[in-house]
């Protein structure tokens, strides 16, 4: 009778200390916007598949886990407002969104390269890194209106680069619109 008590103490435990890091991980209820795939400790979804997954098999991007992302959890992130001229050289927007960062966090991303893809096949490699040192946002918003499809939506990658010098000079090649895949490495 010790033993079996030992045991579902044992398994009691188990259960309880588990309960936080499913409640981390808790898949998306509305449309997905952003799917992150690669070297991830908190995925929310199992891997590709063939049966459903058209649109990253048309892109071929294949992976064995996933962390998705729907407006709502996205929201739920810390969300900062940057302002940034984009395309460079344009008006200056407000945007809002949650740090790249802090999506990644959530994803429980580790890595050094990133690669950020637009709905259109876009894509470009990053440093990891770089990306957060020049303060990247996932943007949901400009001017507080959210992005749809079809403008640069459902979310954009910007920098605060009318807020810093360093970044004045920035070329706007890793300023990807229409994201919704990105990958770690």
């Amino acid at each position: 009778m010790l033993t079996f008590s030992r045991r579902m103490f044992g398994a009691l435990a188990v259960v309880v200390l588990a309960v936080p890091a499913l409640a981390e991980t808790k898949a998306p209820t509305g449309p997905v916007l952003l799917t992150v795939t690669g070297k991830l400790d908190l995925p929310t979804r199992a891997g590709f598949n063939d049966e459903d997954d058209k649109f990253f098999g048309f892109n071929a991007v294949d992976f064995d886990q996933a962390a998705q992302f729907d407006y709502e959890k996205l929201r739920t992130l810390t969300n900062v407002e940057v302002k940034a001229d984009f395309p460079k050289g344009g008006s200056v927007f407000t945007f809002e969104g949650p740090l790249l960062a802090d999506v990644l966090d959530a994803a429980g991303a580790s890595g050094k390269m990133v690669t950020v893809q637009a709905l259109d096949g876009y894509a470009v490699e990053v440093p990891m890194d770089e990306l957060v040192e020049k303060g990247a946002v996932v943007a949901l918003s400009r001017n507080g209106v959210p992005f749809g499809i079809g403008d640069y939506g459902p979310t954009q990658i910007v920098f605060p680069r009318a807020e810093r010098t360093d970044l004045a000079d920035m070329p706007d090649d890793n300023w990807v619109w229409s994201i919704y895949h990105i990958s770690v490495q």
